[in-house]
């Protein structure tokens, strides 16, 4: 008797595994109709992976130590390649540092190869280096020819 009223264990199981996944969906939409999607288009150069890095530091609490030590070579590529990129700029207008150590310190830029890997070190004088050179009148000179050669937007 009962047994049109009555449910099977296996019925009570499927009942309590239907409101699980009931559940889920509705905290997968909950979560969806916060999310904002943005498709990102451009050139090279146009910026990009900056909004994307700024959303992270902003939104995300930033990088963590190991994303930050994982930077490390490819800012120190971008600082020598920056600073060979001005350099070359200046011997295709002609243009001299107008401080004669600044003068040596091209020649040891042009020459310098940054290390790569995570465990990339670099050394203290290419930063005196690139320093000095960027402070040196002549630059000033160079950036009336910014339009005519090509310098990352991060070199500034």
């Amino acid at each position: 008797m009962g047994a049109c009223m009555s449910s099977s264990n296996e019925e009570v199981d499927q009942k309590k595994k239907s409101q699980a996944i009931d559940k889920i969906l509705e905290e997968d939409s909950k979560r969806l109709r916060k999310e904002c999607k943005i498709l990102l288009l451009g050139s090279g150069e146009s910026g990009k992976s900056t909004i994307v890095k700024q959303m992270k530091i902003i939104h995300l609490k930033g990088y963590s130590e190991d994303e930050l030590f994982n930077y490390r070579p490819t800012v120190f590529k971008n600082l020598i390649e920056c600073a060979k990129a001005v350099i070359m700029a200046m011997q295709q207008f002609d243009i001299e540092p107008q401080n004669e150590e600044n003068k040596a310190h091209a020649e040891f830029l042009l020459e310098y190869q940054a290390e790569s890997g995570p465990q990339a070190q670099i050394d203290a004088k290419v930063g005196a280096a690139v320093q000095a050179l960027w402070n040196d009148p002549a630059k000033d000179l160079l950036m009336e020819h910014q339009t005519e050669f090509y310098l990352m937007d991060s070199a500034e």
